[in-house]
């Protein structure tokens, strides 16, 4: 393979990476706050589920 193929396969391979992680975690802090919310609001025998997005921001040096 040419060393463009290789950088084009490797830029790919990271951007899946990527939003794989970001969507895992946006995932997993849904299901945890909607939980910690539930549990909470069962206090005062309310049923509320709110939604939590994660927003990840990149900064290059």
């Amino acid at each position: 393979m040419t060393t463009l193929a290789n950088q084009a396969a490797a830029l790919a391979l990271s951007a899946l990476a990527t939003l794989t992680v970001v969507f895992g975690a946006n995932a997993l802090a849904t299901s945890q706050y909607a939980a910690a919310d539930s549990q909470e609001m069962a206090r005062y025998g309310q049923t509320h589920v709110a939604v939590q997005h994660v927003t990840v921001v990149g900064h290059r040096a």
